[in-house]
């Protein structure tokens, strides 16, 4: 008996260590003419892990979870360049190649004129978003945002990081913005860019008050809803999806919620892609959902969800188990996730049984 229960321990041991199995992802980052670049910025986009390169232009990043990984270079001159690592099985290994940044004058707004004033009001609107979490939001270095405009249409950009503190969830975000559009014409925003996020000091008691936000947060957001989409656990953990039937507007819903199982294909043991290839309709409601009853909810459509707590969601891409996805471009959202912003974003690390 004591034999068994000792190989039994080391079974259990050998387990755990197999399921924490962790990776390396390495590289070089270099110019168009192959020589190696120095002191480069290196970071995982959405996370906080960042290094930078040595005198060789290698980076190294240790202990990483099977899982889709944005890897960014960032250079003062350079453009930035990114490239996916798909972690599955073993190390990964990039070439980065950055590209020298040559720099367009045409429409660009210099100075803090009323124009730049009211094209900055919008882009903290709309870029860091209006929640609470959004509204506390502090830009340090709001300089590094160059503004230009093209018919309707508000653009902005950035040449170096944009430092944002959140002092309601307790983190310090660096973003480096690609590109920013706002149609004034058609009241639509599109951006995007790359974060690494950092923690700030706190006493005990704001630790204490960040991790309750960080948690409000967390529930209901999209990361939430595709962490328990991967666990096949997204009704148990509040979440009702339904398959969006028309192909335009107005929506048409089918009011039968969809068996998760039915559309959530594991491709292996960290990833998993959705078979459907209809838009969905997700509303976070955890006492409807913890109700046996799959009838329409009582007293409302649907649709009056939509912006609270209900989202349009479709999305073609290989997901990780953290909720993690390359091919931004493939993605469609609306609603309520569509209108979390900067200001409500946690970075991939975020374990709501941890903090």
């Amino acid at each position: 008996m004591k034999k068994l229960s000792i190989l039994l321990l080391l079974f259990l041991s050998y387990a755990g260590i197999a399921h924490a199995q962790t990776f390396i992802v390495n590289g070089t980052v270099k110019n168009a003419k192959g020589e190696p670049l120095p002191a480069a910025t290196v970071f995982i986009d959405g996370s906080q892990k960042g290094v930078v390169t040595n005198e060789k232009g290698e980076f190294n990043f240790g202990a990483l979870a099977a899982g889709t990984y944005d890897i960014v270079a960032n250079m003062i001159g350079y453009l930035p360049a990114k490239q996916t690592a798909a972690v599955k099985s073993g190390p990964v290994s990039l070439n980065i190649v950055m590209k020298e940044r040559v720099i367009m004058l045409n429409n660009v707004l210099i100075g803090k004129d009323d124009k730049r004033k009211e094209f900055m009001k919008l882009f903290v609107k709309y870029f860091m978003g209006e929640s609470e979490n959004a509204k506390a939001c502090k830009m340090l270095n709001p300089e590094v945002i160059d503004f230009s405009t093209e018919k309707t249409l508000v653009k902005a950009m950035s040449n170096d990081f944009l430092v944002i503190e959140n002092p309601k969830l307790g983190y310090r975000i660096k973003y480096l913005l690609r590109n920013f559009q706002y149609d004034k014409k058609l009241e639509t925003t599109f951006y995007e860019g790359e974060s690494v996020f950092e923690n700030l000091a706190g006493t005990g008691e704001q630790q204490q008050a960040w991790a309750l936000n960080r948690k409000k947060a967390y529930e209901g957001s999209l990361m939430h809803y595709l962490r328990a989409a991967y666990r096949n656990t997204s009704r148990k953990e509040g979440f009702l999806t339904y398959s969006i039937t028309s192909i335009g507007f107005p929506i048409a819903i089918d009011p039968n919620p969809i068996i998760m199982e039915q559309i959530v294909q594991h491709t292996d043991s960290n990833f998993f892609v959705f078979r459907s290839k209809r838009r969905l309709y997700t509303v976070y409601d955890p006492k409807q959902a913890a109700k046996q009853s799959d009838k329409l909810i009582e007293g409302r459509t649907l649709i009056d969800d939509l912006g609270k707590t209900g989202s349009i969601l479709q999305l073609n891409a290989e997901i990780d188990q953290r909720g993690s996805y390359a091919r931004y471009k493939d993605i469609l959202i609306q609603g309520f996730w569509g209108a979390k912003r900067i200001g409500d974003q946690l970075p991939l690390e975020y374990d709501p049984e941890r903090n």
